[in-house]
């Protein structure tokens, strides 16, 4: 699910689906979670954290949407700045699907670290999780947004 996911949502980037949008797409998500250590994390812990990468998922692939349909209201509106808004979509889509990514990867080294280990009962957040590898939201609000 989570896999499926990530690939669409890098063949809609790939196709070049996300270049423009308008300000109706809001911020791009951010996880609103932690994943936990996977060698100190308990089954159900685990579990939490691919449900949340689920929903994660889901609203990343939305706002992707947004962008797509977007793109297809706006290139006639967009007259002259056509072109640059074109670009800063893009940069908005890819950092967003990047991230996403990032979390996924996140995820994937803490699922074997638990396959490895079996787990444990004291997980706090991941270093992937907490470390800063993330890419930052500090420029994932569209262009004319807030």
């Amino acid at each position: 699910m989570i896999r499926a996911s990530t690939i669409a949502a890098a063949i809609l980037l790939c196709a070049g689906a996300l270049p423009v949008a308008h300000a109706d797409c809001g911020p791009a998500p951010q996880p609103a979670f932690a994943i936990p250590d996977g060698a100190h994390a308990s089954k159900d812990e685990m579990s939490a954290a691919k449900d949340n990468l689920s929903e994660y998922s889901e609203q990343v692939a939305a706002y992707a949407s947004c962008l797509d349909a977007a793109q297809a209201s706006a290139g006639p509106a967009a007259g002259g700045d056509a072109r640059r808004l074109q670009s800063e979509y893009l940069d908005l889509g890819s950092a967003a699907l990047a991230r996403l990514a990032s979390v996924v990867n996140c995820f994937t080294r803490q699922v074997q670290a638990f396959k490895a280990t079996g787990g444990g009962s004291d997980a706090g957040p991941a270093e992937c999780s907490t470390d800063g590898s993330r890419l930052s939201a500090a420029h994932d609000t569209l262009p004319g947004g807030p």
